[in-house]
């Protein structure tokens, strides 16, 4: 049977098997370890580094000792890490892994850059006080984290926004309006006869002409709009910063001409096209819910009408404003989803 046995001097050994020095055994561990380890004197140069930070840096051992360890920090951030190491020295204070408050990127041989996780501690006496640090990659736990918050903001068929993410940036426009005085437009977007569509096609159609129909819509933003999908076959368009009342209805307008075509499903041409209520913050309401009342009236007064874009002034009075353009654009009439062609 084998037993761990305790020998005076310090040392440890296992029965029947030659004595390992404690300095040996530390170093088998240190070597043996997942994490990156690097060990830094009070002056801030390396002296020990293990395999696994040869692994993650790209440097070899030989490389790294005696040099400073700023040589694994981004340029730009190295002076104020030189700060903070040296206030770390004076007051030494356990850190463990996964717990600052910021991620922290550590640069490469190659100059590549890569965000990781660090644990502190210390090891010594005062005066001769030595920074143990093990680093572990953190580019999966990264990730995994943005895919997490990605699938929470967005709508998974479309990876539009969805409503969380919507009623989030429509509160930071509004409070953008504190800042430029310029209106927030908010539009309610339907899609005309949807349910025709899932009738005759089945709702893999139907789900295929929302993904088209999404990635339509994102294609005529600008880079401060949002939209989002908020039901089955409903959208909602944010539209911030706008000169007014009149500059939103163009907008609209060129959205609903862009958006209205003709989509081909197995082999047949099936119509499309949107129908569109808007209603302008701060006149027509100063709450999100307000607002989307409001344009979700308009939108219904739209439908009701025959289509194309309605729009909710301050006594919720609708008025059909319906947008014009040549040929097969034209969105000023009901443009009912159906099949053209069989």
């Amino acid at each position: 049977m084998v037993r761990l046995l305790g020998v005076p001097g310090g040392e440890t050994r296992i029965e029947g098997r030659p004595r390992v020095s404690p300095a040996l055994l530390e170093t088998a561990v240190l070597e043996s370890l997942p994490d990156g380890v690097v060990v830094v004197n009070q002056m801030g140069r390396i002296v020990y580094a293990n395999r696994q930070a040869e692994q993650l840096t790209g440097y070899r051992r030989n490389e790294l000792l005696g040099r400073p360890v700023e040589v694994l920090v981004p340029p730009s951030l190295r002076a104020r890490h030189r700060d903070w190491r040296l206030n770390y020295s004076v007051r030494p204070k356990p850190r463990p892994m996964g717990s600052a408050a910021n991620d922290f990127r550590l640069r490469r041989k190659d100059g590549s850059e890569f965000v990781v996780d660090i644990a502190l501690g210390s090891i010594g006496r005062p005066g001769s006080m030595q920074t143990v640090a093990a680093i572990r990659d953190a580019t999966e736990r990264k990730r995994l984290e943005r895919d997490l918050e990605h699938r929470a903001l967005h709508d998974p068929l479309t990876g539009l926004a969805n409503r969380t993410l919507f009623f989030d940036r429509l509160n930071q426009a509004m409070l953008g309006f504190k800042r430029d005085r310029r209106p927030v437009a908010v539009v309610m977007l339907d899609l005309d006869g949807f349910k025709t569509v899932n009738d005759a096609f089945g709702h893999v159609a139907g789900d295929l002409i929302l993904r088209r129909l999404a990635a339509h819509l994102e294609a005529g933003l600008r880079s401060t709009d949002t939209v989002a999908r908020i039901g089955g076959d409903e959208f909602a368009w944010i539209l911030p910063h706008v000169a007014g009342s009149g500059a939103a209805v163009r907008r609209v307008r060129s959205l609903l001409r862009s958006v209205a075509r003709n989509y081909s499903i197995d082999g047949k041409q099936i119509e499309v096209g949107l129908s569109a209520g808007m209603a302008l913050f701060p006149d027509d309401g100063t709450h999100p819910d307000e607002l989307m009342r409001h344009a979700d009236l308009a939108l219904y007064t739209a439908k009701r009408q025959g289509g194309g874009l309605a729009f909710v002034g301050r006594h919720v009075r609708a008025a059909a404003m319906r947008p014009h353009g040549p040929g097969p654009s034209r969105v000023d009439r009901p443009r009912r989803s159906r099949m053209l062609t069989q």
